[in-house]
C-alpha cells in the first residue's frame, strides 16, 4: 500500500465533494466557443492540445461539441463526408460527462454510391464519401458503450440519458439540452483539423415539416446559447476539479480544518512523501470510473472508495471517449529527470501518409501522453504509434523529460521517441509531478493483451503482458545517454 492511503473522514469528504465545484472555477463560460472550423452548430471547440486544452485530450485529436436544446417534435440528422484521417467519433453525453451513447467511423453506413474509408481494404481517397446520422430524441436502447471493433452497422445515435432527458430553463420555460460531440484523430498529411472534409451539417425538420438548415437551424436549437445570455458549458466538475479538492488530495498535511468544498466533513491530515502519489516502479491503473482515477491520491482502501471490481463505464474520465480504453502511472523527477519506458508496440493502420487502402492490426491506434493533474486537466505532449521508432519485435523505447533534459540520443534516428514532461508539472504546485497515460482504440477481439480487457484493479499487468512497459528513471540526460537503453541504435 502506497504511503499516505489510510486517511479516514479526510477521503471520503474529497470524494464527495469532486462531483461539481462552482462555475466560477471552470474555463471561462464564454472562452469555448469559437475556434477552429466551428460554427453556429458545432459552437463548442476545437478542442485539442493547442485549442481549448482541457478534459485531457489526446495532442493526435481534435473534438467540436454542439450543445442545443430541442424544439418539441423535431427531428434532427447530420450529413457529412468521411475525414481523411485514423479515426473518426460521434458521441453523445450528459451534462457530467457520463457517455449515453456512441458511433465509430466503421459503424456508419455510406450514402449510397459513397464509400465508407474506414472499413478494411476500403479505398481511403474515395472522392464520393458521404454519410448520414440520425440524432434519436429518445434513450439508447442497448447498444453497447463498448470499446472494440466489430459492433454492428447503424446511422443513428441517442442523445437522452437512462437517467431521463436533461433540461435547462429559458424564458421561463423548461427545454429538453441535448450534448453531441465530434472527434478526429490524426489527420491525414496535407489535410486540417477536420481531415479536408469540414464539419457534418445538421437538417431540423420541425413539428409542422419545416426543414431548417445554417443559422435558422442554430436558432431553432438555440445552438449558439442566446436565449440564456452566455455560453453554455457542461458542468465544470465535469472538465476538471477544484483547486481546493486537487489540494486537499495533493497536500492533505495542509489540512488543520475542513474545506468548505467538503461540505464541512471532518479533514484528517496525513503525511505524504514528496514524490506523492508516484513510486519509482510505477503503479499502473487502468481507467474505470471516476472515483478509481482519483484513488491514485486519496487512497484505494479509503472510506467511500469504490468496491473491488469498480465499475468500468462511460463516466470514468472527464468526457472520455468510450471507443478508448487507458491504462496511467505518476511519475516525479524526484526520482530522475530523466523518465523512461520500455515495451511492445501493438501493430496499427498506417494513414498519415494518405496509404491508399485502410489496413488492420490488432488496434486502430495507440497513443503515449504526459498530463497535468485533474485540476487543470492538459494534456503536455503525446506520441502515437506511427510517430514511434520500433525494433523488429516492435520494441519501444520513451524518454520523457523537461525540454531542457532531453537526451541527444532521444530521436527517431537513434530508435528512441522522446515526449516533453511540462516544467508546470502537475498546472499547479508540483513542478516535478507527470501522468503518463497509454490510450488504446478499438482493438481487435483477438487482441487478447487489450487495455480494455482489464476487470480488476491491479491485473495490468497479468492483462498487457510485454505491453505493459517497464519505468526506469535516470538522473539526467548524460546518465540516460551512458545507459544500455540510451544507446543510439542507428550508430549515429
Amino acid at each position: 500500500m502506497k504511503a499516505g492511503a489510510k486517511a479516514a473522514g479526510f477521503v471520503a469528504a474529497a470524494i464527495a465533494a469532486l462531483t461539481l465545484l462552482p462555475a466560477s472555477a471552470s474555463a471561462a463560460r464564454g472562452d469555448m466557443v469559437g475556434g477552429r472550423f466551428s460554427d453556429c452548430f458545432w459552437n463548442y471547440g476545437a478542442f485539442g492540445a493547442k485549442d481549448f486544452n482541457i478534459a485531457y485530450p489526446d495532442a493526435g485529436a481534435t473534438y467540436w461539441a454542439a450543445g442545443f436544446r430541442r424544439p418539441p417534435g423535431s427531428t434532427l440528422t447530420l450529413r457529412g463526408r468521411y475525414p481523411h484521417a485514423r479515426y473518426m467519433g460521434l458521441q453523445t453525453y450528459d451534462l457530467a460527462g457520463r457517455g449515453v451513447d456512441a458511433l465509430a467511423d466503421y459503424q456508419i453506413d455510406p450514402l449510397p454510391k459513397s464509400t465508407n474509408p474506414f472499413r478494411r481494404g476500403a479505398d481511403r481517397d474515395a472522392r464520393k464519401r458521404s454519410f448520414r446520422v440520425d440524432v434519436m430524441d429518445a434513450k439508447n436502447p442497448g447498444f453497447p458503450l463498448e470499446a472494440y471493433a466489430g459492433e454492428a452497422a447503424r446511422n443513428d445515435i441517442y442523445v437522452i440519458p437512462d437517467a431521463g432527458p436533461m433540461t435547462e430553463t429559458a424564458d421561463g420555460q423548461d427545454y429538453e439540452l441535448n450534448l453531441l460531440m465530434l472527434r478526429v484523430y490524426v489527420p491525414d498529411k496535407g489535410t486540417d483539423l477536420t481531415g479536408g472534409v469540414g464539419l457534418p451539417k445538421p437538417t431540423l425538420t420541425l413539428a409542422d415539416g419545416t426543414v431548417l438548415k445554417g443559422q435558422p437551424l442554430c436558432d431553432a436549437l438555440d445552438s449558439e446559447s442566446k436565449a440564456l445570455g452566455h455560453a453554455r458549458v457542461p458542468d465544470p466538475g465535469a472538465l476538471l476539479i477544484s483547486a481546493d479538492s486537487y489540494r486537499a488530495m495533493r497536500y492533505p498535511s495542509e489540512l488543520s480544518a475542513p474545506v468548505d468544498v467538503f461540505a464541512g466533513l471532518m479533514s484528517v491530515p496525513r503525511l505524504v512523501p514528496e514524490t506523492f502519489p508516484a513510486v519509482r516502479e510505477g503503479e499502473w491503473r487502468a481507467q474505470y470510473d471516476r472515483r478509481y482515477l482519483l484513488q491514485l491520491w486519496t487512497g484505494d482502501d479509503a472510506p467511500g472508495a469504490n468496491p473491488t471490481p469498480p465499475p468500468r463505464n462511460a463516466s470514468g474520465g472527464f468526457f472520455p471517449n468510450v471507443h478508448n480504453a487507458y491504462v496511467r502511472t505518476a511519475i516525479n523527477r524526484g526520482f530522475g529527470k530523466v523518465a523512461v519506458f520500455r515495451g511492445k508496440l501493438p501493430t496499427a493502420p498506417g494513414t498519415v501518409r494518405g496509404q491508399g487502402r485502410m489496413g488492420s492490426g490488432q488496434v486502430r491506434y495507440t497513443s503515449f501522453c504526459m498530463n497535468q493533474a485533474p485540476v487543470t486537466t492538459k494534456v503536455t505532449d503525446c506520441a502515437f504509434d506511427e510517430q514511434i521508432p520500433t525494433n523488429r519485435k516492435r520494441i519501444y523505447t520513451i524518454a520523457v523529460s523537461r525540454k531542457a533534459d532531453r537526451p541527444k540520443t532521444a530521436r527517431r534516428a537513434c530508435g528512441i521517441a522522446w515526449i516533453r514532461w511540462d516544467d508546470a508539472g502537475d498546472g499547479f504546485m508540483d513542478r516535478d509531478f507527470g501522468w503518463f497515460q497509454i490510450r488504446n482504440m478499438l482493438p481487435s477481439r483477438s487482441f487478447k493483451h487489450a487495455i480494455q480487457l482489464t476487470s480488476t484493479p491491479g491485473d495490468e499487468k497479468a492483462i498487457l503482458g510485454p505491453y505493459l512497459p517497464k519505468l526506469t528513471y535516470f538522473d539526467g540526460p548524460a546518465a540516460f545517454g551512458h545507459s544500455a537503453l540510451g544507446r543510439c541504435r542507428s550508430g549515429k
